[in-house]
C-alpha cells in the first residue's frame, strides 16, 4: 500500500493506480490501489487461517507477475506487466520501472509493524532524462539516499528526511497530503457486479436462496441484494423487460 501510495503521485489525472503481484508462494495475491487523492486500499489472499510467517520475500510470493495499472476516470486504462525478479516489492519496480518505462527509478520501504508504514521513491523526470544539465546528478542522489536507514525512514519528519540527505541540493517542497484508506465499494455497485452476471446465472441463484450476499475483500462491507433490488436497478438504468426477474 505504501508503494501505490508513493507511485499514485507521478500521475497527473483523477483516477487510480493499482499495483498487483500474483505468485505461487505463501501468498497468492497481494494488492494495493491508490487513487489521485491518496484514498487508498488493499488486499492479501493466502491459503489456510494462519498468515504466512515466513519474511522473505521469495518465499511469501514465489515465481509469479506484477502489475501496474492506471485507470484514468475518463480515458483509457493502462497496464504494465513484468515478471517478479528482486528480492523485495522496491526491487521489482525499480525493475518494472527500468524495463517497461525506461525511467530510471529507486524506491526504498520499510515497516514497523503495528506503527506505520514508509516509502521513499526516486525518479528522473522524463524531460529532465532528455536535457540532462547534471551529468552525475542521477548518481549523486542514490548514493545519498542509500544512506538512510529504516528507522530515520520510519521515524523521521519528511522535512528532516530533506534535510538529512539533499540540503546541498536544490529541493522544492510541495504541498504535503494525507494518505487515508477509503474503499470504493457501494450497493450500486454490488447490483452493477450482479447484473453482469447474465439473466440465466442470476435467476439459478435466486431459484436457490432468497437473496445473495456479497462481502467486499478491502473492507469487509457486506451488501444483500434480492430479486427486487435488481428489478429497481434494471427498471432506473432503462432495462426494456428482457431481463426482468421472476
Amino acid at each position: 500500500m505504501t508503494a501505490a501510495a508513493l507511485l499514485s503521485t507521478t500521475i497527473k489525472f483523477n483516477g487510480s493506480l493499482t499495483l498487483q503481484a500474483q505468485g505461487d508462494g505463501e501468498l497468492s495475491l497481494i494488492m494495493a490501489e491508490c487513487r489521485h487523492n491518496q484514498e487508498v486500499r488493499g488486499v492479501a489472499r493466502w491459503e489456510g487461517e494462519q498468515l504466512p510467517s515466513s519474511a522473505d520475500f521469495k518465499a511469501l510470493l514465489g515465481n509469479g507477475r506484477m502489475a501496474v495499472t492506471i485507470t484514468p476516470d475518463k480515458g483509457q486504462r493502462y497496464q504494465g506487466i513484468i515478471s517478479l525478479e528482486g528480492d523485495s516489492i522496491a526491487n521489482c519496480l525499480e525493475n518494472y520501472f527500468q524495463q517497461s518505462e525506461q525511467l530510471q527509478t529507486r524506491v526504498w520501504l520499510t515497516t514497523e509493524p503495528g506503527h506505520s508504514a514508509s516509502g521513499l521513491l526516486i525518479q528522473v523526470l522524463p524531460q529532465a532524462q532528455e536535457a540532462v544539465q547534471d551529468i552525475d546528478g542521477w548518481d549523486r542522489i542514490c548514493q545519498l539516499s542509500d544512506t538512510l536507514s529504516n528507522e530515520e525512514l520510519s521515524r523521521l519528519k519528511n522535512e528532516d528526511i530533506l534535510h538529512r540527505l539533499y540540503h546541498e541540493e536544490v529541493v522544492r517542497v510541495f504541498p504535503a497530503s494525507d494518505v487515508q484508506f477509503k474503499c470504493s465499494c457501494s450497493a450500486y455497485r454490488t447490483l452493477q457486479a450482479i447484473v453482469s452476471m447474465g439473466k440465466e446465472e442470476m435467476e439459478e441463484i435466486f431459484s436457490e436462496q432468497p437473496q445473495i450476499t456479497v462481502r467486499c475483500e478491502f473492507c469487509n462491507s457486506g451488501y444483500e441484494v434480492t430479486q427486487d433490488d435488481i428489478n429497481e436497478y434494471l427498471s432506473d438504468n432503462g432495462n426494456n423487460g428482457s431481463q426482468t426477474l421472476h
